[in-house]
């Protein structure tokens, strides 16, 4: 009896993985195939690998990425008694151009992260805003791919 009752609910269980699983991918498809994909010269290495997860390059497509520029900006905020640097504001911008035969569309995505001031340990708040970077890195990649799917439709 109890055998019985096991086996139904990890039958289940097992089956609601594998529905929501196959129900992920008819929504959203995590990879775009465009015809080619330009960098421009300011664009680090990194970032051109992490794209790689997002955009790929299929000759038989008729839309072109471009690339044109990445830049990342920090901006110090002060306040308190002293005017000391309480907070950091990392802002990253992405400028980009998706083409095809008939049109071109231009754009530009601006994401922006905070992090406090780290007086202490220097070395510490060098390490976090690299962190941030990448982060914001991977979420101007995100809004890139909803400008794409925008266009498309």
């Amino acid at each position: 009896m109890e055998q019985n009752k096991f086996n139904k609910y990890f039958l289940i269980l097992i089956s609601s993985f594998l529905l929501s699983g196959c129900q992920l991918n008819w929504i959203e498809e995590r990879q775009i195939y465009l015809n080619k994909i330009e960098f421009g010269l300011s664009i680090k290495h990194s970032f051109k690998q992490k794209s790689k997860k997002y955009f790929s390059q299929d000759p038989s497509k008729n839309t072109g990425l471009k690339i044109s520029s990445l830049q990342f900006k920090k901006k110090n905020f002060y306040g308190g008694t002293t005017a000391r640097a309480k907070q950091i504001e990392i802002i990253g911008k992405l400028e980009y151009n998706f083409s095809n035969i008939s049109s071109t569309e231009s754009g530009s995505l601006e994401v922006s992260g905070w992090i406090p001031v780290n007086e202490n340990n220097p070395q510490a708040e060098m390490n976090a805003q690299r962190k941030i970077v990448e982060e914001l890195e991977f979420l101007l990649l995100e809004d890139l791919v909803q400008e794409y799917w925008l266009i498309e439709s």
